[in-house]
């Protein structure tokens, strides 16, 4: 890394949504973390789990790919970054430090967004069942 190149971090700010916005094929990484995300998490009417204090960054690689960090405080979203490297800069904000990294392409992460993948637990359902049946607060 160059002596005068700092990681930064670029806040990204929460939409005006009313209502949940739904993820549909046009969607991409930085159209969810930089406009979605907020609304997608903080609108969701399943229980949130309070206790939940987290901050994980998301390295997603290929087209319209980028990093994030978001932090998690009582179930809630509470920030969003988006983490860079700019040269001759340097940042006086809080940084995020990650207690978890996930790293995947484009293709996956929007795939997992859109319920084309599927967790764990659907390997154990009986066939012929749809694992998508509920509505989780991706």
């Amino acid at each position: 890394m160059d002596d005068n190149t700092s990681n930064q971090s670029i806040d990204i700010k929460p939409g005006d949504f009313k209502e949940r916005p739904a993820i549909t094929n046009e969607i991409t990484p930085v159209d969810y973390f930089e406009r979605l995300i907020f609304a997608r998490v903080n609108l969701c009417p399943l229980p949130k789990i309070e206790s939940l204090h987290t901050v994980i960054r998301f390295d997603i690689d290929g087209d319209n790919g980028g990093s994030w960090t978001i932090a998690v405080e009582f179930g809630l979203l509470e920030r969003v970054v988006r983490n860079c490297s700019l040269p001759g800069t340097s940042s006086n904000e809080t940084k995020l430090l990650p207690v978890s990294t996930f790293r995947m392409d484009s293709e996956t992460f929007m795939s997992i967004l859109r319920r084309e993948s599927y967790s764990t637990e659907s390997i154990f359902q009986e066939k012929g069942q749809d694992s998508r049946k509920h509505d989780d607060c991706s």
